[in-house]
């Protein structure tokens, strides 16, 4: 009797494990046929814009329902969410993000999307950076932290902050292209969170695509709108850029010149795009569309064209903020969205290939 119970008992035990297996199995791969959408937009809003401002809302709603129409499992929004301007005190870092920042939020949670954002200058007092300003850096980036609340996966000393989200064969990486070293500011990713990314890479590397965002572009000359224009140190050379081309990354999304330019270097292309709010000079605002199916990265570019007019909205310690209005083109509200550049990324069998480029993909 023993020995039959004891039977039933490992039997039972050997088809539960076999269950699991299946069912691991069946999870892995529903994961890897998954299909991923997302629509990355930079520089939105580059200013501290209060929610309701009337005067824009309905320009923003448009845009915001076009990038709900691509029905995206998320949004991409790589730095200059506000002007960021708060450089008075640590207190008036924490009410001026408790401000913006909630209501930038509002607004992604009336679309119903689900943001993904990476740190701008403009999170951190905006440049230049002088020694009064670097001192609250600690007190920005925390406020950042806590009030965008993005996956807390990253590198120790830069938690909220540098991340990365695994959806099926997508690996997506966020970085901060900025660090403090002594009285200055660099913009780089290095030290620990260069070796957090590396290791990211590495968990990962069996991800059929691979995408990073960061604000600032790595090299090139892009055309650039009411922009500053930020680049990475050492561009090419730097140990960033050396470690996304040794583990395949195939695209790095970034912003800050307000414009599209795009470039590709041994197999990685730098999509660099988005738009400033509320500059008259800043007449479009450009969005990529990427879907992730098979073995296909499918990337279009869109451009809506928008008007601003006005005075200037007061912005903290900045005396001329955006324009007080802001308005969808007609061309736009007739034609709708304008598709200026398509690309599809085709890997099979450990080939790459460029497929049906146009626009501003050639």
């Amino acid at each position: 009797m023993k020995k039959k119970v004891l039977v039933i008992f490992v039997t039972i035990l050997l088809l539960n494990s076999l269950i699991i297996s299946q069912n691991k199995n069946r999870e892995k791969s529903n994961q890897k046929e998954e299909n991923v959408t997302f629509v990355s937009f930079p520089d939105f809003f580059n200013f501290d814009v209060p929610q309701p401002w009337p005067r824009w809302d309905k320009a923003v709603n448009y845009f915001l329902n076009q990038v709900e129409i691509e029905q995206p499992d998320f949004v991409a929004i790589a730095g200059d969410l506000v002007d960021g301007r708060w450089t008075d005190s640590p207190e008036c870092i924490e009410q001026n993000g408790t401000l913006y920042y909630s209501d930038w939020k509002q607004r992604m949670k009336k679309h119903d999307l689900k943001y993904y954002t990476a740190i701008g200058d403009h999170e951190l007092g905006d440049d230049p950076w002088k020694k009064d300003k670097l001192k609250l850096n600690p007190h920005f980036e925390r406020v950042y932290d806590n009030l965008l609340d993005m996956p807390e996966n990253g590198p120790e000393g830069k938690k909220g902050l540098a991340y990365y989200v695994r959806k099926g064969d997508l690996l997506f990486i966020t970085v901060e292209t900025f660090q403090v070293v002594g009285d200055s500011m660099r913009c780089s990713v290095f030290g620990e969170q260069l070796e957090w990314f590396k290791k990211v890479l590495q968990k990962h590397k069996d991800a059929k695509f691979k995408v990073v965002q960061g604000h600032i572009p790595i090299w090139g000359n892009p055309s650039a709108r009411s922009s500053s224009k930020l680049m990475l140190d050492k561009g090419k050379d730097s140990k960033f850029y050396k470690t996304m081309i040794k583990y395949g990354t195939d695209l790095y999304l970034c912003g800050e010149f307000h414009d599209v330019t795009i470039s590709e270097s041994e197999g990685l292309w730098q999509i660099v795009h988005g738009a400033s709010w509320g500059r008259k000079i800043v007449s479009t605002e450009d969005y990529l569309v990427a879907n992730m199916e098979n073995n296909n990265l499918n990337l279009e570019m869109k451009r809506i064209y928008k008007d601003a007019s006005g005075g200037h909205m007061w912005n903290v310690n900045k005396p001329r903020g955006p324009r007080e209005i802001v308005e969808i083109n007609s061309k736009t509200l007739q034609n709708g969205p304008e598709i200026i550049g398509e690309i599809t990324i085709n890997k099979k069998n450990g080939k790459k290939k460029y497929l049906n480029r146009s626009g501003v993909f050639k």
